[in-house]
Formats: structure tokens, sequence, C-alpha cells
């Protein structure tokens, strides 16, 4: 080796040591922080194995806050008169959406692609229940009760169209050629007497259909966001390989809250209650599919850390590795191994990227989130 070579090796010596002993003053003063992080043990760790759901009816050594009310129980669906509206008969697919409370997840036959266009002039629309009017717009087919389709309504779909388009054109591509059919009746009564669903539903949606029933209320806006938001992800994944259930309903909460402008009332309780240490590990996160049976404290707390692990996603690092990150969870390479080919060193584990995930709900410094 000549003595340039030499000096090469000697000065990016020095460099490397200089970088590393500037990440290390740089890093101490707030790793201190970590070790006071109340993370609960892996319920999954031993024999026998407690099933997802019973994970989330455990208490894992998160601080007492109040519970929030109840959720309205199932009423009987209303009989449709004769003679008033057309009853729209939506495919068994069709989920419920409880008003002012957790967006119940998917069923697995929800998860389906969306079925292509019917006839080779292209898809053929329905027509409009009776008192509804109906108006084609660039992304959407719109039902709306009363003479006409309110400019409104039509300004305010396309705009949340475009604010969603923003973090999802690469998962759903097919929505520059096929519409979403959003139906909105003016009143609940009228949604139940067009749909049958019961009295507590304030909402229904079908992937498969692209179909989103909604009647005027406070709430419907953010609904319209979080369910358009499932039909435009979820479609990225095919039925065989589902998206999972942390990643779909925190994208769906992400887009609802940071593009729909609508953030749900019990959300930011519980972003503090992960930045002072409660919260699921994130090998237990990730593998939870079913949320029935388990305590609405701690299903808010899952959609919380759902949102906040996938908002840093999001931000941590420019270009497409969200993208690549999902495309590879939809071909079947686990979560590590996904995540380590979209991000790099150092997220190769689910533990490290829980380590910088909760660093970072603390400081801020890794994804630039202002607090």
């Amino acid at each position: 080796m000549d003595i340039l070579s030499r000096l090469r090796v000697l000065f990016w010596g020095l460099v490397i040591g200089l970088w590393g002993l500037f990440m290390y003053q740089y890093m101490n003063e707030d790793m201190s922080i970590l070790p006071r992080f109340r993370i609960g043990k892996n319920p999954f760790s031993g024999q026998p194995q407690p099933s997802p759901a019973a994970v989330l009816k455990r208490n894992l050594q998160r601080p007492q806050f109040q519970t929030p009310p109840a959720p309205v129980p199932q009423q009987p669906a209303v009989p449709v008169p004769q003679g008033s509206l057309g009853l729209v008969k939506p495919s068994a697919d069709i989920k419920e959406i409880p008003p002012a409370g957790i967006l119940a997840e998917h069923s697995a036959d929800e998860k389906a692609a969306p079925r292509p266009a019917s006839g080779a002039g292209g898809e053929a629309y329905p027509e409009p229940p009776e008192g509804f009017a109906m108006k084609v717009t660039p992304h959407f087919v719109l039902y709306e009760e009363g003479a006409a389709v309110s400019r409104e309504l039509e300004e305010t779909v396309e705009a949340l169209h475009g604010n969603i388009m923003l973090d999802l054109v690469a998962f759903s591509p097919w929505s520059r050629e096929k519409k979403v059919f959003i139906y909105f009746a003016g009143s609940q009564d009228t949604y139940r007497r067009l749909t049958g669903r019961p009295a507590w539903s304030g909402g229904a949606a079908s992937l498969s259909e692209r179909r989103i029933y909604l009647y005027k209320s406070d709430e419907a806006f953010g609904i319209l966001a979080h369910e358009l938001t499932h039909i435009y992800f979820d479609s990225f994944f095919p039925p065989s390989n589902p998206s999972p259930l942390w990643l779909s309903e925190g994208i769906a909460t992400y887009i609802q809250s940071e593009r729909g402008f609508s953030t749900p009332a019990w959300l930011s309780e519980n972003l503090r209650l992960l930045q002072d240490g409660s919260g699921f590990k994130l090998s237990d996160l990730v593998r939870i599919e079913n949320l029935q049976g388990a305590d609405e404290d701690n299903v808010r707390l899952w959609y919380a850390e759902s949102y906040s692990v996938v908002r840093f996603l999001m931000r941590l690092k420019a270009g497409d590795a969200f993208y690549v990150f999902c495309r590879n969870l939809r071909d079947g390479k686990p979560t590590a191994q996904s995540l380590y080919q979209a991000y790099g060193m150092p997220y190769n584990r689910l533990s490290s990227l829980e380590y910088a995930w909760r660093y970072d709900l603390k400081t801020g410094k890794i994804s630039g989130l202002n607090r």
C-alpha cells in the first residue's frame, strides 16, 4: 500500500471516529429517557400462548384514565316501509361503522379486490334510490337525498380524494378508471330505511363493491375519509393475503386525521399515554387481527399506537420506502424483512423499530415531527 492509500485510510478512520463521537454525545442526553418506558412484557412468550384478542384485554401497565362511554347496544333493524325508498341490497361483506366510536376491522370477506367493470363499454352505475339525485364526478358516483347533488358535497369529496392521493396514489391505480359509490342520506331515518342497518350504525362500507353509505352528521366526512382510505389502500393487497389490521387501521386513522382534518376525539389522549410509556409491544401489535371482545380502553390505545407507528414510518424516510414496505408485506415477506428492505439499518427487527419510534415519540428528532 503506497503512502497515499495509507493517508486515505487514516483520514476516513478519523472521520468515522469523529462522527461516532458526535452521535454518542448528541443522543446520550435523550437516551436516558428510555429506561423509564413501562413496556409490558411480551404476553406471547412462554407456553401456552394466549390469542391476540387476549392481549387486547390486558392492561399493559398503563396509567388509569376515564373509561369512554360504552357503545350503544345493537337494536333490531327497522323494517322498510313499502313504497317509500328502494332498499339497497349490499353484499355480505358490508361493514357497520359505529358512530363516535372505534371503527371495527374489516372482515376477511370484505378484504377483496375491487370488482372489475362490467360490460365492454365500461362500468354500469346503479340507478339512484327513490328520492335521491345522482351525479357522476371524476372519481365518484354520488347519490344524495334531494332534488340534486349539492355542489358542496361534490367539491368536498373530490378535494378529499385529492388529499388522500397525496399519500396513496401508488396503492390504487385503479382509481383513475373505476369510481367509488357514495350514498349520502339527509337523515339517519332515511339511511336506515335505505340500507336496513340498525339504529346504532353510523355508516356502512363495502370494499369489494366500492360503496360507502352515510347520512348527514358531524362525523360523516371523518367516516368518509377513513373508509375511502380502506377502499384505496386495502385493495392493494390480494384477498389471499389481506393488509395487516394494524397497518390498515393505522393508515386509515392517519389519513382521517392528516388529510381529512377529522381527528377522533380519543386520539390525542391515547397518544399522550403512549408518550408516557404505555402501549403494546410491536411484536404483539402486529399479530392482532381481531378486536372482538376487547375492552374499549385497550382498543382505543391499540388504534392510537397503530396510527402513531404508521405516521412514523410514513415520515421516517423520503422516497418510496413506505410503499416498498407495504409491497413486501403484500408479497408475503415477514414484517422484519419487509422493514429492513424498505428502510435499511438499523430497522432490521421490530424491536429496533420500537426503540426508534418510542425515542421519536419523546423527542421528534428522527422523523422531524412537530410536537
